[in-house]
């Protein structure tokens, strides 16, 4: 027993982190199966689409969101990466294959790349390993990418990207690969551009040379132009995405927010309540009185605090440092935030407020510093708490709990 103790004191921390890491993927595979409430084809459609040459979906068995109407066609307004990405899979399988891989490529991916980064702040691996599996189940990441609906694996596959242009910095400040990164960003959703901006701060900080900087912007003109085309081909406009021609703008509960147009300082308020305050329900019996039933919690449609499923985002409230790079990754995260703030749907259907993946690498970024020089006690309990919240509460909003078997 004296033993037992004693190895556990030596091991405890990588024990913890081996049982949350198989609790982590048991999670996954849960809601990638009997837990999946998300069955869209749009994407491996349109992949099946580019391998015969067109950039139309097909008329038949078409979605009733994330799809524009224009001209008696149908088109995805988010960029054509996903579906790129799909198209050796599409050539084989046709549109029978799951598109739902894309979120499970971004987890993967975004765990290589946070791994590599933390290492480049002189975390030990086992401390970069907690990293990792906090940015990936502990955020609104996990949610994103295990769920099959279109609009959240377009999101979470931006994400990666943006990290590996990150670290791309950290590493060698290789210009063209930071720009490749950054341009195949842009190419899940046009505003990821927008991370250009932790670039252009890093060089009027003369931590990155002019020359860089230039060299950077050519695969993202490169990709831009592409996006142009792309976008001439199918709505006669270079700049014209699609979202115009949505079809399902006036969908409701999101529709009503439409009095205030689709962009508005109306809608910040929501936004920022969504990101920052709303917290989850109670989970009642179906009586006229107030008893909980378990597991006693579930999330609006409408989203819940950061707070709530990256409770480790709290050390920048409560133990605030200041690093290296925290002025260029502050002021990119309000750049990528200030659109989805002023967006009129605030998400709408999430599990966590899903627009924070716009900017997620870069508040990584600024948590950094908070949590160096190692991982504290306190960091891994927070750390802990937020995966089991999002492993148990993803399927909430439809009141589905896979991992105790509880289903509508």
């Amino acid at each position: 027993m004296q033993s037992f103790i004693s190895f556990f004191k030596r091991h405890g921390i990588l024990i913890l982190f081996v049982l949350l890491s198989v609790f982590s993927l048991y999670s996954t595979y849960l809601y990638l199966t009997i837990g999946q409430r998300g069955f869209d084809k749009v994407l491996i459609s349109l992949a099946t689409q580019f391998v015969s040459g067109h950039v139309a979906l097909p008329i038949y068995n078409l979605p009733v969101r994330d799809i524009s109407a224009y001209y008696n066609n149908f088109y995805v307004y988010f960029g054509p990466l996903s579906s790129i990405l799909l198209m050796p899979f599409a050539f084989f399988f046709k549109d029978s294959f799951p598109q739902v891989t894309i979120g499970v490529f971004s987890m993967i991916v975004s765990f290589i790349a946070v791994y590599f980064i933390s290492k480049k702040f002189k975390f030990s691996s086992l401390d970069s390993l907690w990293l990792s599996l906090f940015f990936v189940f502990s955020t609104v990441l996990f949610n994103s990418s295990v769920i099959n609906i279109t609009a959240y694996q377009v999101e979470a596959l931006g994400v990666p990207f943006v990290l590996l242009a990150i670290w791309a910095y950290l590493s060698n400040r290789n210009p063209l690969l930071i720009g490749l990164f950054i341009g195949l960003a842009t190419m899940t959703r046009f505003t990821l551009m927008l991370s250009v901006v932790f670039f252009f701060f890093e060089l009027l900080q003369k931590r990155f040379s002019f020359k860089k900087f230039l060299l950077m912007l050519i695969p993202i003109i490169i990709a831009l132009s592409l996006l142009g085309a792309y976008n001439n081909r199918r709505f006669h406009s270079v700049l014209e995405t699609g979202y115009n021609y949505n079809i399902s703008t006036r969908d409701l509960p999101i529709g009503a927010n439409l009095k205030y147009g689709d962009k508005s300082i109306m809608h910040v308020p929501a936004n920022l309540y969504s990101f920052l305050v709303m917290a989850p329900e109670p989970l009642k019996e179906k009586s006229d009185g107030f008893i909980l039933k378990f597991p006693y919690l579930k999330v609006s449609p409408w989203g819940v605090a950061i707070w709530f499923t990256s409770p480790l985002f709290l050390l920048l409230l409560c133990r605030f440092r200041k690093g290296t790079y925290t002025l260029s990754a502050g002021i990119a995260s309000i750049v990528l935030a200030a659109p989805v703030f002023l967006w009129y749907s605030v998400g709408y259907a999430q599990i966590g407020y899903r627009y924070a993946l716009d900017f997620l690498p870069f508040l990584f970024l600024l948590l950094i510093p908070s949590l160096l020089p190692k991982l504290s006690k306190t960091a891994i309990m927070l750390i802990i708490i937020g995966i089991i919240f999002n492993c148990v509460y993803t399927d909430s909003i439809w009141e589905i709990y896979p991992l105790f078997g509880i289903y509508p």
